[in-house]
Parts: C-alpha cells; sequence; structure tokens
C-alpha cells in the first residue's frame, strides 16, 4: 500500500506536526487501515503530510516505541505483524495489573459509580448485538477506565490504558471481533465481572476473567491458520510475504477509522 495514494484527512493547524502524524499513523494501523506488513516510506510520507522527514522520522520512532512499527537498517519502517506470543503478553500484562486491583475495587466503589459503570456495560452489549466493533471498542476503554480509577491507583490505570488504547485494539480486530463465539465469550468476561463486583464478590469476578482468558486463548489458537487471521501474522521464513489491502482488512470493524486514543465515547 502507498500511503501517499490514500486520501486520510489530516488537520495540522492545533497540533504540532509531528503530534498530528504520530495521530493519523496510530489511528491507520489501529483500525486496519495500514495493514501488518505495509510499508512507511518516509518520502511518501513526507509528501502525503507536505512536511519534511523530520517530523515524520520522530513519529516513526514513537510507534517503533509502542510496537506499531518495526525500522530496519536500509530498509526502511514497516507496520508490525501481529503474533499469537504478543497477544498472550499483553493480556497477561492486562490481567497481572486488573486482577488484583478488584479487592479495592470492590471495597472503594459507590453506588453511583457502580451505576456509571452498568450502564457502559449495557452499552457494550448493545454494541455488541449490532456488531460494532469500534463502538464496542470505545465503551470497553472507558469502561476499563472508569472501573478501576475506583481503586486510587492512578499509575495502574496509566498503564492498562496504555494497553488497551493501542496494541490491544488490533488484536480485538483480528482475533475476536471477526468470531461470533470469541467476542461472545469477551463480553461474557465483561458481564460477569461486573456482576460479581456488583455482588461483592472479588474472587469470583477474577476467576470469570481467567477462565474467561483461557477459553478465548485456546479458541484464537486453534484459528492462526484461519485464512481470516493468517495474513496478519508474520510469514513464515522463506515463503513470500502476504500482504493485507486495507479495504477488506478485517471487515471495516463498524465506524471506520478514527483515533485509537479513546477521548470519550458516547451513544
Amino acid at each position: 500500500m502507498r500511503l501517499a495514494d490514500r486520501r486520510q484527512p489530516v488537520s495540522l493547524n492545533l497540533r504540532t506536526y509531528k503530534a498530528a502524524i504520530y495521530e493519523t499513523l496510530t489511528r491507520m494501523i489501529c483500525e486496519l487501515d495500514l495493514p501488518p506488513g505495509s510499508r512507511l516510506v518516509e518520502a511518501e510520507l513526507a509528501a502525503r503530510f507536505s512536511v519534511s522527514k523530520t517530523p515524520i522520522r520522530e513519529a516513526l520512532l514513537i510507534l517503533e516505541s509502542e510496537g506499531l512499527v518495526r525500522l530496519e537498517p536500509y530498509q526502511g519502517a514497516t507496520v508490525s505483524w501481529l503474533s499469537i506470543e504478543e497477544y498472550e503478553e499483553l493480556m497477561f500484562l492486562q490481567d497481572a495489573l486488573e486482577q488484583p486491583a478488584l479487592p479495592r475495587v470492590v471495597e472503594r466503589i459507590s453506588r453511583g459509580e457502580l451505576d456509571a459503570v452498568g450502564r457502559l456495560v449495557e452499552r457494550m452489549k448493545r454494541r455488541r448485538r449490532e456488531r460494532d466493533s469500534r463502538g464496542f471498542y470505545e465503551a470497553s476503554a472507558v469502561m476499563h477506565e472508569r472501573l478501576f480509577a475506583v481503586a486510587g491507583l492512578p499509575r495502574l490505570v496509566h498503564v492498562v490504558m496504555s494497553l488497551i488504547l493501542h496494541p490491544t485494539r488490533r488484536y480485538e480486530r483480528v482475533f475476536m471481533h471477526q468470531f461470533e463465539d470469541i467476542w461472545d465469550i469477551e463480553m461474557g468476561i465483561v458481564t460477569g465481572r461486573f456482576e460479581n463486583v456488583a455482588a461483592g464478590d472479588p474472587a469470583t469476578a477474577a476467576a470469570r476473567v481467567r477462565d474467561g482468558r483461557a477459553a478465548m486463548l485456546g479458541l484464537i489458537r486453534e484459528r492462526l491458520d484461519n485464512p481470516q487471521i493468517a495474513p496478519y501474522l508474520a510469514p513464515h521464513v522463506g515463503t513470500r510475504p502476504r500482504r493485507v489491502s486495507g479495504a477488506r482488512a478485517a471487515g471495516r470493524g463498524g465506524r471506520g477509522a478514527v483515533l485509537c486514543g479513546v477521548p470519550g465515547a458516547s451513544d
């Protein structure tokens, strides 16, 4: 895919060039408009954004630090491939942070906070019924932030959101929301955790997450060769590199490509 040929609107009025370029590329990568394996050529990017190569290079360095882009000497930048190992690591890290915080959440959560989280869970259910991947993701991100902010551990929330807002989104699109059964398990994790937090039972809430994760991972591992997943994984050594068209990437996922970070989600 040649980025210079795309007509992705970019506003540079209120942001630095580097920030605007970074946000636009992040959005396109997370929503699979730039699928894994896509080459990001500095000259093409500079022409597309009408800037010098310096802010392009700086934006690519940030994307590399987040694992979304690979930079190779004399080869340039490419969008990183997905892998089951990275997905497992992301889930492990998220659970390692969130699960021990559940007793604090149960102890501290107010009726008003519980009601607010409950409304977000209901919104996620609606988005699931509508098969709106993007809307589901937005509501999920806000729900996680609201629920675990109750624990009074702002650094924990910051790290969890850094996992959810960028790297996890691509896996949600490819590994989960293309398959009805896996998406239903994800919804069951959310519902089960919330119901047990509301009941004052953090141990069962944690168990629902743990069991649901194991079930999802088992199904995903069985489907790594599925044509809906395989094109997004790194090709084996000696095989011809695969290319995924942005136009067919994971079924387009609902409401189109918008920023992976979620400033706020609404009905």
